[in-house]
């Protein structure tokens, strides 16, 4: 008898402990989703959201007038603007500026056009889902092209290569057995162009895209463009938030899902002679790139 009573109280204790641990979760997710939905809302009171950007076409353009488009731009306005975030700012920047600028919150986002979704940088930042895939390339002397297909080769030819400082060629560099006094530091592609021509470098990597828009604004004969370099892997970027802004990165992600269906993403891209570039991001998950060995 007495061991029954034991029973049924154990029992009884256990269903109200499960009652109460279900109540607890559920008031839980009510709380998350009442914390998120008041950030969101946070987000779009705010009414400017400030891009951190570089110059570097087709990813991301300032003109004379200071006027902002380029790909990534382009789909980082149309996806806040899916959610309801109508205006958009932004400040120009090196590259390796960009990330420690974001962590101080001098800017809300990282474009979707400049940095790769890299692990090391997922430690650092959060990032959206892909938003451009592309391959890697080299811009080089004309005279070069046919013998330089890797940057293994670079480093067996001896051949001074630019690369952004921090971007992931000068990685690629380093790795191949590229010497460190080989490697030219290029603010970006326009003054890579001009070290190219005046012989401070014998060529430089940057992503396809990069190069095909550098190869129509500057069409000089003695130099070609070669892409996909051989032993890089396809590249992704995606906007970079503050690790704290999970709110805002969520939002983004709503908004680049809604261009993407639409046709709009699709438009972009194609304005920019990118169309190509659309089914790469197919099957890519910011996910699977943080966690790469790449």
């Amino acid at each position: 008898m007495t061991g029954r009573y034991k029973s049924v109280v154990n029992k009884s204790a256990f269903y109200a402990a499960i009652a109460v641990a279900v109540l607890c979760a559920a008031t839980g997710s009510a709380l998350r989703r009442a914390s998120a939905e008041d950030a969101v809302e946070a987000l779009k009171q705010k009414g400017t959201i400030t891009s951190g950007v570089a110059n570097e076409a087709p990813w991301m353009v300032v003109g004379a007038d200071g006027s902002l488009t380029g790909v990534g731009p382009d789909v980082d306005r149309e996806a806040l603007a899916a959610t309801g975030i109508s205006s958009f700012a932004a400040q120009v920047m090196d590259y390796g500026a960009m990330i420690p600028a974001l962590q101080a919150r001098r800017v809300d986002i990282i474009s979707s056009g400049a940095l790769f979704i890299k692990p090391a940088r997922c430690e650092q930042v959060i990032y959206s889902e892909p938003v451009v895939c592309n391959s890697e390339g080299f811009m080089m002397k004309a005279a070069l092209k046919g013998k330089i297909q890797s940057y293994k080769d670079v480093a067996d030819a001896n051949l001074r290569i630019g690369v952004c400082g921090g971007c992931s060629e000068q990685r690629f560099a380093t790795e191949a057995g590229v010497a460190a006094q080989n490697m030219v530091i290029i603010p970006d592609g326009v003054s890579a162009v001009k070290m190219l021509q005046d012989g401070r470098i014998d060529l430089f990597g940057l992503p396809d895209g990069s190069l095909e828009a550098l190869q129509g604004q500057n069409p000089d004969p003695q130099l070609a463009v070669v892409f996909p370099v051989k032993g890089t892997p396809i590249g992704c970027g995606g906007a970079a938030f503050n690790k704290e802004d999970v709110a805002l990165r969520d939002l983004y992600n709503q908004g680049l899902a809604k261009i993407v269906a639409n046709g709009r993403y699709a438009q972009i891209m194609a304005k920019y002679g990118l169309s190509s570039h659309v089914p790469l991001r197919q099957g890519q998950t910011t996910a699977a790139l943080c966690s790469a060995s790449q």
